[in-house]
């Protein structure tokens, strides 16, 4: 199924009524999904592992074959880890043993679920298929097809009212390396903190989002590129400045930048454009000998 096709289907099932549970479900977010998305947890336990007599069955390395159990308690769902290879995660947290709460996120190897109470369950599916046409699983940063819907906007505001508007595009340096040393767990991890770390020092304001597998973008209004710069400088110094903390231990991490802006060159037309021109900077700022900004 293509991205366009399953964001399709996710509008669809936007629309519809999610199924009633008496005790909680999980929504898999992560990767992305849409057969079998919503589990509902039925039994009082329930094994998540690979193998397929697991109650909840996930066919992926990262998985072990009995990795964790969810049961049922007075006091709501627990989930406890089996002594999983990779671990279980809630919150981003590495567990033993953990009570949980309506929209927590689990992590099960590469797998990310997120929890929903009986209470309201409806409107928690809901609202967790918007975050999920419009957001990141990994990350909690904007899609793509998110960033160029408000970039399209903007844009066109930008230069009916002749004001700036900075584009940073930002990639992480050798991240192929992480994957095929390390591999994709560890490399989630990278994605993710750098997520973190962009998100703690931009604005609020700003529009931030995952643009492709490594690479990531910051749109800012009313900012012109000398000012986006010094953004991405901050942004770059966030990343490089400790190593990453994973699951395979620490690991050094750089980002490379380039920078456009809408008002700089006469050439720039359209959003895609200004999109090239900062594409052709972060070009510039990786073959310069990477971790560095370019504009």
């Amino acid at each position: 199924m293509t991205l366009s096709a399953w964001e399709e289907t996710l509008a669809k099932t936007a629309t519809e009524p999610a199924p009633v549970s008496d005790g909680g479900c999980l929504l898999q977010i992560y990767p992305l999904s849409i057969t079998n998305h919503l589990i509902e947890l039925s039994d009082l336990r329930v094994v998540v592992g690979r193998e397929p007599s697991c109650g909840i069955s996930i066919s992926d390395a990262s998985v072990s074959r009995r990795h964790a159990l969810i049961e049922k308690h007075d006091s709501g769902f627990m989930v406890t880890d089996l002594g999983s290879t990779n671990g279980t995660s809630v919150n981003e947290r590495p567990i033993s043993t953990s009570l949980l709460a309506a929209g927590d996120r689990i992590q099960f190897g590469n797998y990310i679920f997120k929890f929903l109470s009986s209470n309201h369950i409806e409107l928690q599916y809901h609202e967790a298929v918007y975050s999920m046409m419009t957001r990141d699983g990994l990350t909690g940063a904007l899609n793509k097809r998110s960033f160029i819907d408000i970039l399209s906007r903007d844009f066109q505001r930008a230069v009916h009212r002749k004001s700036p508007l900075s584009l940073i595009l930002l990639d992480i340096d050798f991240f192929k390396s992480v994957n095929d040393t390390h591999g994709h767990l560890a490399g989630d991890e990278v994605l993710r903190e750098v997520g973190r770390r962009i998100s703690s020092v931009t604005a609020c304001h700003d529009v931030f989002a995952r643009y492709g597998g490594e690479e990531f973008a910051i749109l800012m209004s009313e900012t012109a590129i000398d000012n986006a710069y010094e953004i991405a400088q901050r942004c770059r110094l966030a990343i490089a400045e400790r190593p990453f903390e994973t699951s395979v231990g620490p690991l050094p991490v750089t980002i490379s930048a380039g920078i456009s802006e809408v008002q700089l060159l006469a050439s720039i037309e359209s959003s895609d454009q200004l999109i090239q021109a900062a594409d052709l900077k972060l070009y510039e700022a990786k073959h310069g000998g990477r971790n560095r900004v370019c504009k």
